[in-house]
């Protein structure tokens, strides 16, 4: 999409939402039913919302998939439709080499190019190439266009904030937007992606999780070692054994990167990782990444080791001290809201299933009416990005069918709770 076509997409959308609330405020003046006429076109303007972020792809996406996460203050059927966008990728039509071969002049002298993207994004594609020295690399270039297409979106994105605060009226809109545009800031920077390759890979690679090396970086350029294997796309059709490989070191390095990194891979997308030959777990793309981790992650072992023990009052306390509730809010009501499910702890492998992850959605599907009497849940926007990589990774175990040693993996998030005298 042309950024002139997704900037006047997008900027439809409060225009349109506009008018509709405001036919259903003449309606109610006239006698209508208030809450009928109010309900049918606010679902009238989720249902735009989501079209429109899911055309646009990019930077309007991704807002999207931050926005699911607090789908369940809406009903239901809205909730579903803004939620789908999480099953959303970002994949575009590559452009021609020709058309970036300005971009690709910034490369070391002796590198070679393949003509055809293996992959390509609304800010950029990737090509398979030959270092220097005749060892196979990923070359990852910036579309020139990439800093106008993210400025666009960020401006009808904010322009957008009064509706999605009428939609979503528990969200501080203006700091999801702030944070998003932060991140997306230094994604743009492949500087700064070649930076975290680095300290994840140092990190890792004692524990057998394969991270490409970094060749070269520049603004607009990476490259890095090429690497083979199975995407994840593919492990469905694989062995069970793979699958579960797969699956225990994914869970592993989402959850312990907080503490041995300091940080976490935010970008849960199942092509950003492979399961190479010997079962090693390979993870590329370090554009999104979660820095100063681990609040979201401990809070996540924390709920789940305390619930499974019965201690309910511990779990309240956790939360209020990530100031994710108020002092209002009791165990009982938190605990109805969360309805944490502890067979992945008390077991000591469990399986990971689609028909798993549909039940625990059913669960979660109107949080905010077990708080009715307490003040609303709050979700600060600097959690987004670790809350993305965990329930992504938990969605991605559960498409995989994986079994995993999960008790093994949340004791090993580090300090998360006191062992029980």
């Amino acid at each position: 999409m042309g950024l002139i076509r997704r900037a006047a997409s997008l900027a439809s959308v409060p225009v349109t939402t506009g008018a509709r609330l405001a036919g259903a405020a003449t309606a109610t003046a006239f006698g209508a039913d208030r809450d009928a006429v109010y309900a049918k076109a606010t679902a009238a303007s989720v249902e735009t919302l989501t079209a429109a972020l899911a055309k646009a792809r990019g930077p309007a996406l991704k807002f999207g998939q931050a926005l699911a996460v607090f789908s369940s203050a809406l009903p239901p059927d809205q909730a579903a439709q803004l939620t789908a966008l999480t099953r959303l990728y970002e994949d575009a039509k590559p452009q021609p080499l020709k058309t970036i071969e300005k971009q690709l002049k910034g490369l070391p002298k002796g590198v070679d190019i393949e003509p055809e993207a293996i992959a390509a994004a609304s800010l950029g594609q990737v090509h398979r190439g030959t270092w220097t020295d005749g060892t196979p690399v990923a070359i990852k270039v910036q579309y020139a266009d990439a800093p106008k297409v993210v400025k666009s979106d960020m401006m009808q994105l904010r322009a957008m904030a009064p509706l999605v605060g009428r939609l979503l009226p528990t969200l501080d809109v203006k700091a999801l937007v702030d944070e998003h545009a932060a991140r997306l800031t230094e994604e743009l920077d492949y500087t700064h992606e070649a930076a975290w390759q680095k300290r994840f890979r140092k990190a890792w690679k004692p524990e057998g999780i394969v991270i490409p090396k970094v060749h070269f970086a520049s603004g607009t350029l990476l490259v890095t070692e090429w690497v083979d294997g199975t995407p994840f796309t593919a492990l469905v059709d694989e062995p069970a054994h793979r699958r579960d490989a797969a699956g225990r070191q994914l869970a592993r390095f989402c959850f312990w990167s907080p503490r041995l990194v300091g940080a976490t891979h935010a970008d849960p997308h199942p092509g950003n990782f492979r399961l190479l030959e010997d079962e090693r777990l390979a993870v590329l793309d370090f554009g999104s990444v979660a820095d100063d981790a681990g609040l979201f992650t401990h809070l996540f072992a924390q709920t789940l080791i305390l619930s499974t023990r019965g201690d309910y009052d511990a779990v309240l306390d956790a939360w209020r001290q990530a100031g994710l509730v108020s002092d209002s809010t009791t165990s009982e009501q938190l605990m109805e809201m969360l309805e944490p499910d502890d067979r992945p702890y008390t077991r000591e492998e469990f399986t990971f299933s689609k028909e798993w992850l549909q039940t625990r959605s059913q669960q979660f599907q109107d949080p905010v009416q077990a708080l009715q009497g307490a003040s609303r849940l709050r979700f600060p926007a600097d959690y987004l990005l670790e809350h993305r990589a965990v329930m992504g990774t938990i969605a991605l175990l559960c498409g995989l069918d994986a079994t995993v040693d999960f008790r093994a993996v949340i004791d090993g998030v580090g300090d998360a709770v006191a062992q029980p005298a």
